[in-house]
């Protein structure tokens, strides 16, 4: 199992502390490891299936992306980034 899969099980258990939020397409976490002040990921509900955003079909990539410029946004007034 990858890792990525082994962090969306944590989460379906419960039991992963990064998890903040779920969406229609994937997993709001935060990275485990900050070097990058704010890390954030957002991970694809089902990464064991399709594990690139290649392999969505259009909708589904699209939705996802759509939700992931949401989470960047999110992230980036929180953190009160500006560029």
């Amino acid at each position: 199992m990858c890792l990525v899969c082994e962090r969306i099980e944590m989460i379906k258990k419960g039991v992963n502390p990064y998890f903040v939020k779920e969406l229609e397409t994937g997993y709001v976490v935060i990275g485990d490891n900050q070097h990058f002040y704010g890390y954030t990921l957002f991970l694809y509900k089902h990464h064991e299936e399709k594990a690139e955003l290649f392999h969505l079909d259009l909708s589904e990539r699209v939705k996802f992306l759509e939700e992931m410029t949401v989470v960047a946004e999110a992230v980036s007034r929180l953190l009160g980034l500006k560029r």
